[in-house]
């Protein structure tokens, strides 16, 4: 390894002065010469991200030119000097997908590729292919020590789970994480049994059960308060030791709040944003506190016989003022745009949630419900033509017509065509939804009304 010592102390420096400009094209420099240390990333990550911060320009603002070398080294410094320019999610995603191609003749790389999956993880933004990436990283990892290291394993399935969890029916995500669990399974019992039954044997043994244990529960779904409170004692272990590892107080946090202990979560996440400002993952796990809090005081409220209107209003205003932050610092992910307009919905914001609406329906994976939603919006407003045009282009979009939802709109459909005088168009609209469900409200009786 190339000492670079000087230039990053340099850099150092440069950050800390506010120069980000410089501190960007030393650790440029540096990838040219030694792309393997971490520590170049991490500096320059951190000036780009602070440069784009003080500059006022979003982190948002577009990838820039496509990348036309096919060279595995020069794709992987092009990217590297997207980051300087703009830090953006995919930019990193980017950057990660070109350090683990490069590490089929760099090795070293694995870890920048790790790095760079982890960072885009933290941004709160969802990518199956990265989360996917990630995973299979840390098992070619555990493949190359010859099947070997438990704890490589254990971050491989971790890494699938998450996947699996966000991503239900991903075509390999279950597949994948059954079988990797297995393997874990089978490693942890030869790693805890055999030898001969000498003392210190035995000692070993336990010592190798206990570490067993711990890395099952640990990359387990927790289900008991046993068997949170099983794993907590694990994870202070593990802070006792290492106070500093952000990770671990975000599993910590991650727990407490699965089990509504939000002022113990609270303080894990204070701890990990401490530990790390830049996060804006645990910045939302700590919005998702407060608001759990919020809701929660509401219900005890109403649970107690008490007027709870004005706490019910103040927890939609909580979760309403968290999503609008996400929305801010996100505005390229339409998930948090389309909570929004629901939120707003629900506050009888009519016009802000149809302004959501009309922003997520440009979406792929949100556009059918956007529609449906619209049409709601615009039905309330009684603007009755527009909410017929979103609803036939929801219909259109449908895959089902016998779903529940497919359903609700025809209906809504054929009763605002009923209203504004569009006799005929009502009439096969209450027609398809009898022949799909003759029970459906009162799909049938209006039918035969409009007919007589």
């Amino acid at each position: 390894m190339v000492d670079l010592s000087r230039h990053l102390q340099s850099a150092k420096q440069a950050l800390d002065k506010g120069q980000y400009d410089l501190a960007i094209a030393k650790m440029e420099e540096c990838v040219e010469v030694d792309p393997t240390q971490l520590d170049i990333y991490k500096i320059l990550l951190d000036a780009a991200r602070k440069k784009a911060k003080v500059t006022g320009k979003s982190m948002f603002g577009g990838l820039g030119m496509p990348i036309l070398t096919k060279d595995p080294h020069k794709v992987f410094i092009a990217s590297i000097k997207k980051v300087g320019k703009t830090p953006e999610p995919k930019v990193l995603v980017e950057v990660a997908d070109a350090a683990r191609i490069l590490s089929g003749t760099v090795k070293p790389m694995v870890d920048v590729a790790i790095f760079f999956y982890e960072e885009f993880k933290s941004s709160g933004l969802f990518d199956d292919k990265a989360y996917w990436n990630l995973a299979q990283v840390h098992f070619d990892r555990f493949k190359a020590t010859g099947s070997k290291d438990l704890a490589q394993l254990v971050k491989a399935v971790q890494a699938i789970t998450e996947l699996d969890k966000a991503m239900p029916h991903h075509p390999e995500a279950g597949r994948t994480l059954k079988n990797w669990q297995a393997t874990q399974s089978m490693l942890m019992r030869d790693q805890a049994g055999g030898g001969k039954a000498t003392a210190g044997d035995y000692r070993s043994q336990i010592a190798n059960d206990d570490k067993a244990r711990k890395l099952e529960m640990l990359s387990k779904n927790i289900r008991t308060p046993e068997e949170a409170r099983e794993v907590l004692a694990f994870l202070d272990q593990d802070l006792a030791k290492s106070p500093e590892d952000k990770v671990v107080w975000v599993k910590k946090g991650g727990i407490h709040f699965q089990f509504n202990q939000f002022d113990e979560a609270r303080a894990a996440y204070d701890k990990a944003q401490a530990i790390d400002p830049h996060d804006f993952n645990v910045t939302m796990r700590l919005g998702d506190v407060a608001i759990q809090v919020a809701k929660r005081a509401a219900a005890q409220a109403k649970a107690a016989g008490q007027d709870a209107s004005a706490l019910e209003s103040e927890a939609l205003q909580v979760e309403i003022a968290e999503v609008q932050r996400r929305v801010e610092r996100q505005p390229t992910d339409m998930n948090h745009r389309f909570h929004l307009g629901g939120l707003f919905f629900k506050q009888g914001n009519i016009e802000a949630a149809a302004s959501e609406y009309q922003r997520t329906v440009n979406d792929p994976k949100l556009r059918k419900l956007s529609h449906r939603n619209l049409g709601t919006c615009f039905r309330k407003k009684n603007l009755l033509d527009l909410a017929a045009g979103q609803y036939n282009s929801f219909l259109r979009l449908a895959d089902d017509d016998s779903a529940e939802d497919a359903k609700e709109v025809r209906y809504l459909l054929a009763r605002i065509q009923e209203e504004t005088g569009h006799k005929q168009e009502a009439i096969e609209n209450y027609t398809r939804l009898v022949n799909i469900d003759l029970a459906f409200k009162d799909a049938a009786n209006r039918l035969s009304q409009l007919k007589s």
